[in-house]
């Protein structure tokens, strides 16, 4: 099997022209796509406002179900979350979301896409509001996560919990996106009022998926390897074969041989295992061209779900290991289904409460016709009366060679 470098550095952005704009979205249905700028706006939202979104890491009693599950929240919530975890696991199916993520939601939603039921407008979703997660095993947990100050009071929507005791900040991961785009673009420069409209979707649309050149910039811990990017489904049927190509930046300052294993961390056989192209049930193959420190490289692999009779999370925990020394690891999760709806999308939708009466007004990237809702707001813009886009990311996945 082969792995390769994408070979961009932090100087490179992703390169975008009129073209992409006749691309829709449609690639996949998983928000993992835009993962690299999701955790930038995460990042700036902490920037402008500490605590309000911190990361929220896997553990013995809190697991995700799958790879587009954003690791963030408020720190309050996260206490309470883990606390909950370790008196009975919970599994996370989605927590927060980004304005990237909702926009490409909605766009689904709007298409009778990927299972979306329902979709609240980009900046709108209480998912967006860093106190928000549905659970898969939400039936058994209910007793246990009140206990633990998480409300389970929506209407229709049996998998979602809020923490209402920790604050709701919708609206700032889109002025950290509109931050951001200003700080990459100063030639052109957008309004910072934290308001979705035609001008941050025309800018969210162009943004690259994997991530800005110029992150947050107050100091962001950043981890030695970050999966700013996966490419391949939520959800799989029982016994069905899926290809993932992960995006990954090494942030170590050391180079990644070639030659550095790709395997399972505990050396144990995985259930994802995939007997025709891994070289054995605990190693999946190996790095046949290094990964510079600072750059890029992009990591392909196929999976072969288990099989099973009841949705199942499963995940396998990769390692990077340059001869003795795990240099860094990886998790990939996936959530196997029995139930007919593989290859949709694991963030389900919104609550109903979030869809406002006059969300039938909005366009198709999510913005209502007003000319008054601030400087975002303020003008229509050339992006209002584009067919059916997509973000650059993904109609770009460049490789500099």
């Amino acid at each position: 099997m082969a792995f390769s470098p994408a070979c961009t550095t932090p100087g490179d952005d992703v390169e975008y022209s009129e073209t992409t704009h006749e691309i829709s979205v449609t690639g996949g249905c998983s928000t993992s796509v835009v993962r690299g700028l999701s955790i930038q706006i995460a990042n700036e939202v902490d920037c402008m406002s500490p605590s309000s979104l911190v990361r929220l890491e896997q553990s013995a009693g809190v697991k995700f179900t799958s790879s587009a599950v954003l690791p963030y929240m408020h720190s309050t919530a996260r206490t309470d979350l883990v606390k909950a975890g370790n008196s009975a696991r919970v599994l996370v199916n989605s927590g927060y979301r980004t304005v990237a993520q909702q926009y490409l939601l909605y766009r689904w939603f709007r298409e009778g896409r990927c299972g979306i039921t329902a979709a609240a407008l980009p900046g709108r979703s209480n998912h967006e509001s860093g106190r928000a997660v549905d659970l898969q095993n939400w039936s058994s947990r209910v007793t246990t996560m009140r206990n633990h100050h998480w409300s389970h009071s929506v209407p229709g929507d049996p998998v979602h919990f809020d923490h209402l005791s920790s604050p709701d900040i919708r609206g700032r991961d889109v002025k950290a996106f509109q931050r951001l785009w200003n700080r990459n673009h100063p030639s052109d420069k957008i309004s910072t009022d934290g308001v979705y409209g035609p001008q941050t979707a025309e800018r969210l649309k162009r943004a690259p998926a994997t991530g800005f050149a110029k992150g947050a910039t107050c100091g962001a811990v950043h981890r030695v390897l970050e999966v700013v990017q996966v490419e391949g489904p939520d959800l799989v049927a029982p016994g069905a074969r899926a290809h993932y190509a992960l995006t990954i930046t090494n942030n170590d300052v050391a180079d990644w041989p070639a030659g550095t294993r790709i395997a399972i961390a505990d050396g144990t056989a995985n259930a994802l295992y995939d007997a025709d192209s891994w070289t054995s049930p605990t190693e999946v193959g190996t790095l046949v061209e290094a990964i510079p420190a600072g750059g890029q490289g992009v990591i392909d692999l196929d999976i072969v779900a288990p099989m099973v009779t009841e949705r199942t999370a499963v995940s396998a925990d990769l390692a990077l290991i340059a001869g003795t020394t795990t240099v860094a690891t990886i998790d990939l999760a996936v959530t196997v289904t029995p139930d007919g709806d593989a290859d949709t999308s694991a963030d389900v939708g919104d609550d109903l409460e979030d869809i406002g009466a006059d969300d039938g007004l909005a366009d198709e990237d999510g913005v209502m016709p007003s000319v008054e809702e601030g400087g975002c707001q303020s003008t229509r813009g050339g992006g209002a009366g584009l067919a059916l886009v997509g973000l650059a990311l993904l109609a770009l996945r460049r490789r500099r060679r």
